[in-house]
């Protein structure tokens, strides 16, 4: 994954930004302000640690990534118009935030339950706007 994607738009801006790199993806957390946990995505209505209403919760920016607890390739569309095969896992992305994530590629050869994960971008048909996806983190201990 090499593309630059500056100047694109993310599919969901309410999720996560570009990070510096042009690569690599910050997604957005809510830090409560009763127990001070981070809460996914910022504009949840309450914690998900303490059931806080996060009144006045502070936006943060964090790198996008996380640890690989199980994945499973689809082979029929759940979506009209999704690409398959498609590999789809559930991440870990933060203490106690486990989120479905979409794996970037279709070889389940590469990956191993408990390897730490970055999100990048990925340019979207159109042009325009850039998705989530995982990969590996080259180098993690698997």
């Amino acid at each position: 994954m090499t593309t630059d994607l500056r100047g694109l738009q993310p599919q969901h801006p309410t999720l996560y930004q570009l990070a510096p790199d042009g690569e690599s993806l910050e997604f957005f957390f809510a830090q409560c302000p009763a127990c001070r946990k981070l809460v996914f995505p910022a504009n949840v209505p309450g914690c998900s640690h303490c059931g806080d209403p996060l009144h006045g919760a502070e936006k943060v920016a964090r790198p996008g990534g996380g640890k690989l607890l199980e994945y499973v390739t689809l082979h029929v569309p759940l979506l009209p118009g999704m690409e398959l095969p498609r590999i789809a896992a559930d991440i870990l992305i933060e203490d106690g935030l486990i989120e479905e994530g979409v794996i970037a590629g279709t070889d389940e050869s590469a990956l191993r339950v408990g390897m730490a994960l970055r999100a990048v971008g990925v340019a979207q048909p159109g042009g325009e706007t850039f998705a989530c996806r995982f990969v590996p983190v080259e180098g993690a201990a698997r």
